[in-house]
């Protein structure tokens, strides 16, 4: 479909098996941010479709749609874009209307909208949450790295009247990670307007023998949350 700049960027739909056994259900989405200018973050972390489907076998997540949008190529960095312009965010009016109008899904607000990031998409994710609690009611950010100071000022200049839920999730092995998580957290917790009154949530409890199996569990783990804070299948 056509991006800001009027040329064609690319959408990933991942859509849960519920979606064919329910007709005439309606899903919650879920946006996965990327960190590379012109790709989708399932291109980052390719097996991200498999650790949410794995969710929803085990009963651990209920079904929601993955919408992951191509990162602006305007930028270099697309997640400093999202935290300093928060209408910067990849699903924009027009990519929220083409999926509202081809798939069945909730009307989009912080009831039925998240926002998921893993890795470089991780601070894309957190600041699409702190930025937009109007757009989006739920965010988690795994394995990610932060500034926290930006991400706390992003938050304090949010829209008043609404809280956002985030997840800051890493490996437990993962020192450099679950520090900056902590950081974030207590920058937050002390920052002023929407930015205090985020429900910041650390997971800290992952390990597994290999990277690659601790980044699936821990997709497992943002989905289940995501999936615990949206409004149900209906």
């Amino acid at each position: 479909m056509p991006g800001p700049d009027g040329k064609p960027r690319n959408i990933r739909i991942w859509l849960p098996p519920q979606y064919a056994q329910e007709p005439n259900a309606r899903f919650p989405v879920v946006v996965m941010h990327a960190a590379t200018p012109g790709r989708t973050a399932d291109a980052e972390v390719p097996d991200v479709f498999e650790g949410i489907g794995a969710a929803l076998q085990t009963g651990r997540s209920r079904p929601f749609i993955l919408v992951a949008p191509e990162a602006p190529s305007g930028t270099a960095h697309p997640c400093e874009l999202v935290a300093a312009a928060p209408a910067a965010v990849a699903d924009d009016e027009a990519l929220r209307t083409t999926v509202a109008t081809s798939f069945r899904i909730l009307p989009p607000g912080p009831a039925s909208w998240g926002a998921l990031g893993v890795e470089g998409g991780a601070p894309c994710a957190a600041a699409a949450g702190l930025a937009r609690p109007d757009l989006y009611g739920v965010a988690a950010a795994v394995s990610g790295r932060y500034d926290a100071a930006v991400l706390a000022q992003t938050g304090a200049e949010a829209p008043a009247g609404s809280t956002v839920k985030l997840l800051l999730a890493a490996a437990k092995a993962d020192t450099a990670g679950l520090d900056a998580a902590r950081k974030l957290q207590g920058a937050l917790k002390a920052g002023s307007g929407s930015a205090g009154k985020a429900e910041v949530k650390v997971s800290d409890n992952v390990q597994d023998y290999t990277p690659d199996r601790e980044r699936l569990r821990l997709v497992r783990q943002a989905a289940q949350f995501l999936s615990e804070a949206l409004t149900k299948a209906s």
